[in-house]
């Protein structure tokens, strides 16, 4: 029940905003603790729109496991819509969390999820809009500590004057171990030593003692898993249950820095994921659920969980949605079992054109899987098929680039050879983003100009292939996003004169001006396409190697060797490679 004085104090803002549901919480299945008896008091906020967070499970997994313990809270907060926040500075109010109706402030830590680098600037204007400093040197005894989460934090460097805490790897024990410890120390010692001793924290990076971090690794257990979260008012980006199958990725795509910093791979056992969907679809009331993974199918016991979850859910029109199955790796019976009786969009992901370009990004993909894959789906109903590629990786040619025209040639010359009616394709193509802590940290981006280029020459090679469909990803949002993960401090300076110049919510390509880039790199003389065409070589000291993800540094300089003689690494499930993860961090892969 939503209190009166909050309706007196905002009920006339909620009335003229476009999308007031985004900002009222209550919502079914949300803990909504006592404030005032909460002796730790946790701010989850994200910064994106409310329809975007609440589908995020990481954010699920800190939520539940915070409210579980009985002197601790978690609250929520997204970033508004720019309509609400023109109301709230009209009305000389303040952002609030959704539950509790507390101002940010009031809370002991905010805790923000870096889940994307075109974010930043929202998050500056979300501390702003809770009358919190900017900077964290300007913060007082009277300020909640600021931490942040996520992928981003594999470099933290360009937040580091705005973030009091990163988390680094998994954050399942560690917020709640940063937590216990801040309201261990409040009132016993001035807020800056508080932050010197969780720095002591495995799995925390603080820039007020600019001490290295090694990151933290949890186990997949069925107590750090939720079987219920908040459904939103309204359709969210994600409207399903989600659970995860498991965590890492032993394939080791050279580009792919979730499969590195996730390290080692960690399967849940089959009667946990079980388990698990059928209690977070009961607890949800969703009529859908995901298997959550960044390799669905490579789980070992993945069959008997779908064909257990479906004998379960037989005629009761609750379905499971699988993301993007590997080639080399499909199974018609998989395909058939997360389909039930839809015939959607299969989607496989071959990532390059050719052989050599596979090679290349340990794609470990051969054509013949591919197209077999793709045929098989065709022969059984599926008439849609989606692929994933990236142009402007390392070492690329444009005969790398004809190759994805002519294996969707060849997917069409094997469907008349054997009589069948041509698939609706869609390519979605991105742009290779070089990222901390893989093989290719090192390599240069392809300049906005290279990419221009060989999007023209793909678009005249498609033009003579009447059933596909190419969708190409933003190329500057591209060299924005790896302008951001692999600057230096200089970068803390550009986000700030962002967000003095009303930068706010640039994942969204309505939101973003490129002219305000320009000018701002002018202003500070900072050359955004020299920082991302660079290339770095093997002694030179890069800004985030404060950061410990287990993996040797001499381990993905090799890689990026083998990578320029189109050398492929054989994937950890079958065999170590020695990347140094499980010695270094003393850990060591499960499998179920």
């Amino acid at each position: 029940m939503i209190d009166n004085n909050f309706l007196n104090e905002y009920g006339n803002i909620l009335y003229q905003t476009e999308r007031p549901s985004r900002y009222i919480g209550d919502e079914f299945g949300s803990y909504n603790k006592n404030f005032y008896n909460a002796k730790g008091k946790f701010l989850f906020a994200f910064p994106d729109k409310y329809e975007i967070g609440i589908s995020n499970f990481g954010h699920k997994i800190i939520y539940d496991l915070i409210n579980k313990k009985e002197n601790l809270m978690c609250d929520r907060i997204y970033a508004p819509d720019k309509d609400f926040i023109d109301l709230l500075s009209k009305n000389n109010l303040s952002l609030y969390a959704l539950e509790s109706k507390r101002k940010p402030i009031e809370f002991d830590i905010i805790g923000f999820a870096l889940q994307y680098e075109m974010c930043y600037s929202t998050v500056l204007k979300m501390l702003e809009m809770s009358n919190i400093p900017i900077f964290n040197c300007k913060r007082t005894e009277e300020h909640p500590i600021i931490l942040a989460g996520g992928p981003c934090t594999s470099n933290p460097i360009p937040m580091s004057k705005f973030i009091d805490v990163f988390i680094i790897g998994d954050g399942e024990e560690v917020n709640i171990e940063v937590l216990e410890k801040y309201i261990s120390l409040k009132g016993k010692m001035p807020r800056n030593e508080i932050i010197k001793e969780l720095s002591k924290i495995q799995g925390v990076y603080t820039p007020l003692v600019n001490n290295s971090a090694t990151k933290r690794i949890a186990q997949l257990t069925l107590d750090n898993h939720p079987t219920k979260s908040p459904i939103p008012h309204f359709t969210s980006v994600h409207d399903r249950a989600i659970v995860e199958l498991r965590r890492g990725c032993g394939r080791l795509c050279r580009f792919c820095q979730a499969s590195h910093i996730n390290l080692p791979i960690r399967e849940r056992k089959k009667d946990d994921v079980v388990k698990i969907a059928k209690e977070y679809v009961k607890n949800s009331g969703y009529d859908e659920y995901s298997l959550l993974s960044l390799s669905s199918n490579d789980h070992t016991q993945i069959e008997d969980i779908l064909k257990e979850l479906n004998c379960h859910y037989k005629s009761s029109g609750i379905n499971v949605s699988l993301p993007s199955q590997r080639a080399d790796k499909f199974s018609l019976e998989i395909a058939k079992l997360a389909a039930g009786e839809k015939k959607a969009t299969v989607t496989i992901a071959p990532e390059a054109g050719t052989q050599r370009m596979r090679d290349i990004i340990n794609k470990n993909l051969s054509e013949e899987q591919i197209i077999s894959a793709t045929v098989s789906c065709i022969k059984n109903g599926w008439n849609k098929i989606k692929y994933y590629f990236v142009i402007g990786l390392p070492f690329e040619t444009y005969e790398d680039l004809e190759g994805i025209p002519k294996l969707i040639e060849s997917v069409n010359q094997k469907c008349r050879e054997e009589g069948l009616k041509y698939p609706q394709i869609t390519c979605s193509i991105s742009v290779f983003v070089p990222k901390p802590h893989t093989p290719f940290q090192f390599a240069r981006q392809n300049t906005i100009e290279e990419i221009q280029n060989k999007i023209k020459y793909l678009r005249e090679l498609k033009d003579k292939i009447k059933n596909v469909k190419f969708n190409f990803h933003n190329p500057k949002m591209s060299q924005l996003e790896a302008f951001y993960s692999r600057g230096d401090e200089k970068i803390s300076d550009f986000i700030y004169e962002l967000y003095k110049n009303s930068a706010y919510l640039e994942s969204w390509d309505e939101n973003l001006d490129l002219e305000l880039y320009s000018a701002i790199s002018q202003n500070l003389n900072i050359n955004i396409e020299k920082t991302t065409s660079k290339e770095y070589s093997e002694n030179e000291t890069l800004p985030w190697e404060i950061i410990n993800y287990g993996v040797n540094k001499t381990w993905l300089w090799n890689e990026y060797q083998k990578a320029s003689k189109a050398i492929s690494t054989i994937p950890c499930e079958i065999k170590c490679n020695n990347c140094g993860v499980c010695t270094n961090l003393k850990t060591k892969k499960v499998l179920a």
